[in-house]
């Protein structure tokens, strides 16, 4: 067994629109605060080659997903189904597509960027060494705090309270403060590390325009520049209601909480380092399909009415193209448009008196006694209990976004009707799930056991 470890710039030019912080911000790109890339991993096991893929986006709609695992095992061999591909989150990179008023994608990014990414496989392919294993798991506290449950959300108290060394969430058992670390040495030189800690990168605000791979992407950065010759990869946990303790500030607090929550994330990896042990690989294998989740039964009829009452509000004398004018924080000209816009979607997939339903990625990839186990949607923290409980391997990684969009929220979040539930599944032009919070565990615990 060999491994490789790369990466590929996958920056975008100035002017580029940016994704996050809320519908039709127009974010153009006005500054690269840290380039952006591609980092890849590639085991190869007698005729089985197998790719990891993370980059620097907020996420990879099914569709592009797809194109960048048929553009990689074309570049470097191996099948499609065994490169998986995930992302570090940032809301402060480029729109690439699949989510409707978050920024307009930019057509010579979309085309060039699976190229640009297959330049990291390449490259980490022809890296290939025989490596020694190590694993951690570390404490990683005061970065994460549920969006959801916590006490004062994530907007309030002074950016000195939230950035204190000591600042611990007032609902720690809402969030996972662990680090966890697979990392690969060559004769005793880190050559590689994977990262893996369930938190959005959402250190930036609807006032920010630099590009950035966040607090994540950032400390990968800080370990490769620590490490020389290294390639560090972070990969998102259950983090779809967990937030770092600042989030849409002014620019100068955004910097700071920036600089001071990269520095803490980054020290935890170098701890994880320190703390790690060798461990066995005794062998490698990936899995990925397409699953259909269930849906709320929406009627076309009822589909055409919702669409007729949101056109009303845009038809009203004196209306605005102003976006957040209206009832905050959910009943804004700018979410009902984007309502407005994923509820035509939807109604144009209707087949007869069948809604449409699209396929939600799932994908596995075992290194030894590590499974990573991951689906295409934002998972809630509450998710992955059942899943780490089923499993069967020894370290069990749930990772959100594996090539998608959208949340899989948990029964108290879909109970309140409001934004994860509600309103991202039209963002995404969709129909919200009816039992996510049971299907997807359940479908990871059966990706598990097939890996094991």
């Amino acid at each position: 067994m060999k491994a490789g470890f790369a990466q590929s710039d996958i920056t975008p030019r100035l002017g580029v629109q940016l994704t996050g912080y809320g519908p039709y911000r127009n974010r153009a790109a006005l500054k690269i605060t840290a380039p952006l890339s591609a980092r890849a991993m590639v085991i190869t096991e007698g005729k089985r080659r197998t790719v990891l893929i993370n980059l620097d986006l907020c996420f990879t709609p099914l569709l592009l997903a797809r194109k960048i695992r048929a553009v990689v095992a074309l570049r470097i061999g191996g099948k499609p189904e065994e490169v998986f591909v995930t992302v570090t989150h940032t809301h402060s990179g480029p729109t690439v597509g699949g989510i409707l008023g978050w920024g307009e994608t930019d057509a010579m990014y979309l085309e060039t960027l699976p190229t640009r990414i297959a330049e990291a496989a390449a490259k980490a392919l022809a890296a290939q060494s025989k490596v020694e294993w190590r694993y951690a798991e570390v404490p990683c506290e005061g970065i994460a705090m549920n969006r959801e449950t916590d006490k004062g959300g994530w907007m309030f108290d002074p950016i000195e309270v939230r950035l204190d060394p000591n600042f611990r969430p007032a609902r720690p058992q809402d969030t996972d403060p662990t680090l966890r670390v697979l990392a690969a040495y060559v004769e005793g030189k880190l050559f590689g590390v994977l990262h893996h800690f369930g938190c959005h990168a959402v250190v930036g605000s609807e006032q920010t325009f630099d590009v950035h791979g966040d607090f994540v992407g950032l400390a990968s950065r800080a370990i490769e520049k620590a490490y020389p010759g290294s390639t560090a990869i972070f990969l998102p946990g259950a983090m779809g209601d967990i937030n770092p303790p600042v989030v849409h500030r002014a620019p100068t607090e955004t910097a700071l909480g920036l600089r001071v929550l990269t520095k803490k994330y980054t020290n935890a990896i170098k701890q994880g380092l320190k703390a790690a042990q060798p461990i066995a690989v005794d062998g490698v294998q990936g899995l990925q399909r397409e699953v259909k989740f269930s849906r709320q039964p929406w009627t076309k009829t009822w589909v055409q009415k919702r669409i007729a009452q949101l056109e009303d509000i845009f038809k009203t004398p004196g209306v605005t193209d102003i976006t957040n004018v209206g009832q905050p924080p959910l009943e804004t000209n700018g979410l009902n448009l984007a309502r407005l816009e994923g509820l035509r979607v939807v109604l144009a997939g209707f087949k007869g008196g069948h809604g449409p339903n699209p396929p939600v990625a799932v994908q596995g990839l075992r290194i030894g006694p590590v499974a990573l186990l991951g689906v295409g949607l934002e998972v809630f923290h509450s998710l992955q209990a059942p899943v780490l409980k089923n499993s069967p391997h020894e370290h069990t990684w749930v990772v959100s976004l594996v090539g998608g969009a959208g949340y899989a929220p948990d029964k108290a979040a879909c109970a309140k009707k409001g934004y994860t539930d509600d309103l991202v599944p039209l963002i995404v032009g969709e129909r919200p799930y009816a039992k996510i919070y049971d299907e997807v565990p359940r479908e990871l615990i059966k990706l598990a056991r097939e890996l094991a």
